[in-house]
């Protein structure tokens, strides 16, 4: 029903490391986060493979479906619908040595030194996904099924233990290919088909048509403003990424490898609208791109044809994520 598509925090944050200005005090903390957020996203690709081998015909699956209720923004990183119940599979993909404490509901990772690290616990972001959804579901339908969760370690290598003296319910925690024995676990639990099929496909048709985002100014959550931005165009070699890069006779040259694009603009603007401001004026692009003149910068904006409001000096132009951020995720 929903696919896994690359996330936009892990997106916007991907360039604003990039963009972000050379020796920036935020470069570390951002750089962490970055890290993380990949390490996540590639716990729900590994989860997304596993999804794929589950019969289509018994299940709905969403990949990153993102609802509110009463103002509230709840993000599943994946989410199954069958006849008999609903089950929210939350990915980690953290690597160690990792303890679950019951006192105070942490999830610890045990470094090799022997520092320690520590997690929200899965179980209570579960528990609080598990909680919202029942209330989105008894607000918007009148088909309420039962809501189970689990949470599923990419890495079998993971070593899962408790404090001396606790226990943990094994039956909410798998590992790699554990998660199929889980969820037949969980098919011989709820195994009363309460809603035939068609109710099946309106309840993940309305759930697919409230899908909504929370909206993500990266900038904002880093205390950060276009000052701390830098401008110019990224030279588009994977091993180079120098900005900014020269524009001469139409083509783009960087200085430092010499790289030549003719659309090497086209990720500098989209740069600009994500993590900027989704609207820009013909000064500010000559501005951004760093380009020598009015006229080709006028000649460069009408070869986009992005959607514009205004006319002439006052001519504003808009993000338009067909052309713009479709050359980004490519």
């Amino acid at each position: 029903m929903k696919e896994l598509t690359h996330p936009q925090r892990l997106f916007l944050t991907e360039i604003l490391k990039e963009r972000l200005t050379l020796g920036h005090p935020k470069y570390l903390e951002i750089e962490k986060d970055l890290a993380k957020r990949r390490a996540g996203y590639w716990g729900e690709m590994g989860l997304a493979n596993y999804m794929k081998e589950l019969p289509q015909e018994k299940y709905l699956i969403f990949h990153d479906l993102q609802l509110q209720i009463n103002g509230i923004h709840f993000q599943m990183d994946t989410l199954l619908i069958s006849q008999n119940y609903i089950l929210i599979i939350e990915a980690k993909n953290i690597s160690g040595t990792l303890v679950f404490d019951n006192v105070f509901k942490q999830l610890i990772r045990i470094h090799e030194n022997g520092n320690e690290e520590a997690f929200e616990d899965p179980r209570v972001q579960c528990q609080r996904l598990q909680s919202l959804l029942r209330n989105w579901t008894a607000k918007n339908s009148r088909n309420v099924l039962p809501i189970d969760y689990l949470i599923f370690f990419k890495s079998t290598n993971t070593i899962l233990k408790t404090n001396p003296g606790e226990r943990l319910d094994f039956s909410k925690v798998c590992k790699g290919r554990d998660v199929f024995n889980k969820i037949e676990n969980l098919e011989q639990r709820y195994n009363h088909e309460r809603v035939d099929n068609h109710i099946i496909i309106k309840i993940g048709d309305l759930l697919l048509s409230h899908h909504s985002p929370k909206p993500i100014n990266i900038l904002n959550e880093y205390n950060l403003t276009e000052k701390d931005i830098r401008s110019g165009v990224c030279c588009p070699n994977d091993k180079c990424h120098h900005i900014p890069i020269n524009y001469k006779r139409g083509k783009w040259t960087c200085p430092i490898c010499q790289t030549i694009s003719k659309e090497a603009h086209i990720k500098a603007l989209s740069d600009y609208f994500y993590l900027i401001k989704p609207m820009i004026t013909n000064f500010e692009v000559q501005s951004f791109l760093h380009l020598p003149n009015n006229d080709i910068t006028q000649k460069i904006l009408l070869r986009l044809k992005l959607p514009t409001s205004g006319k002439t000096k006052n001519r504003i132009y808009h993000l338009c994520t067909k052309k713009v951020s479709a050359c980004v995720l490519s």
